[in-house]
């Protein structure tokens, strides 16, 4: 193995709860409203099953190699070229999924914080930061992991409390009044928008230390994540209402602006935007992660860490380069992507499944029943 750090399940629980989360806070109200519109709420969470789905598959693909990552997996059932070729597809994934990341940060924060400021300036910075937690490895990202998580679900915490006097009802009013087809591409959207992307994971589950509670603690950490965004989704449409959530890209920021009571405890958006950079952060670096570990792995390197510069210089003229703005990517590149997520994190794995049950299934059998 080229990677000899492991990271605890605990450590993994709450790496799986903040990349489920990640840049989702920002956006996934806005994704699933556009379709759903009054019934996103109802649509997010019908979703939730088909999600746990989504990692229950993912899972039984790791189960099948424990110790391997998925570009090891696809050698290892599709053979060495039509596996490579698979391998390069999924790591293409990786580096598109870590560009758009690192794009949303700097659109973000020039956008919104730092509107003097190039956005080139705000990629290396974050860039900088990310080389850093890869040069230190594994369980210097565990342990970042722990110290940061509840920071995250105390601000999201702060942002619903704060909004609590906000709430109106009758925002969600008519019910059930889209048609059923939107509705079921609402609660596909936000399915594999949200649980899609966990595929990285399985590039990381092999140096996870070996435990009974693996599955159902990942699948915890996973439905707690879309629950938390189930929530947002619901303050959101309460508060603002559909046509707001809707056409808002960075609608939780602007939720955080609306919090005053009694004109003390207010300008909250400081917090909100703190815990979406910490839970995107991780999310990207464990995209460039999988991606450099993935390349090592393909090229049968002896260690990932000399591909970490090259990497982050490739990744900062990409981002640079991805979109011209912020909506060419929300309203052009966002609806591809579940796409994307659908065929790299569903079809794929069932395939791969498929592959294994018939070449290894039989003999598994033939040996249990001489």
């Amino acid at each position: 193995m080229i990677i000899k750090d492991k990271i605890s399940i605990r450590q993994f629980t709450l790496l799986t709860f903040l990349v489920m989360v990640g840049d989702m806070i920002l956006i996934y109200p806005s994704l699933v409203t556009t379709l759903g519109k009054n019934d996103a709420w109802l649509c997010s969470l019908l979703g939730q099953p088909i999600g746990l789905f989504i990692i229950w598959i993912m899972y039984k693909l790791h189960q099948t190699y424990p110790n391997l990552s998925l570009i090891e997996i696809n050698r290892k059932l599709l053979g060495l070229w039509a596996g490579s070729v698979l391998s390069m597809g999924y790591l293409f994934y990786f580096a598109i999924g870590a560009v758009i990341c690192i794009r949303e940060v700097g659109d973000f924060m020039t956008t919104q914080i730092y509107l003097q400021t190039p956005i080139r300036v705000i990629l290396i910075m974050l860039l900088c930061s990310l080389i850093w937690g890869l040069k230190n490895g594994l369980q210097t990202m565990g342990a970042s992991v722990e110290m940061l998580t509840p920071v995250v679900v105390v601000f999201m915490l702060l942002l619903f409390m704060g909004l609590l006097p906000k709430i109106d009802a009758s925002h969600l009013q008519p019910f059930l009044s889209v048609k059923w087809i939107h509705l079921v591409e609402a609660i596909f959207r936000g399915a594999f928008t949200s649980y899609g992307e966990l595929i990285v994971l399985t590039m990381i589950l092999p140096y996870v230390m070996t435990g009974p509670n693996v599955k159902r603690d990942m699948l915890l950490a996973t439905l707690m994540g879309g629950l938390l965004l189930s929530a947002l989704l619901l303050v959101s449409l309460l508060v603002v209402g559909t046509f707001m959530t809707q056409h808002n890209i960075y609608i939780s920021y602007a939720l955080s602006q609306k919090i005053n009571i009694g004109n003390f405890f207010e300008r909250l958006e400081a917090f909100m935007s703190t815990a979406w950079l910490i839970a995107t952060y991780f999310k990207c670096l464990l995209y460039m992660f999988a991606f450099i570990s993935g390349l090592a792995h393909l090229f049968q390197l002896k260690t990932y860490k000399p591909l970490i510069l090259p990497t982050a210089l490739l990744m900062f003229a990409l981002a640079v380069l991805i979109s011209p703005n912020v909506l060419f990517y929300t309203n052009i590149i966002m609806p591809v992507w579940v796409d994307w997520d659908i065929t790299v994190s569903f079809i794929i794995p069932l395939f791969l499944l498929l592959v294994h049950h018939i070449r290894f299934g039989k003999g598994k059998k033939s040996q249990t029943n001489p």
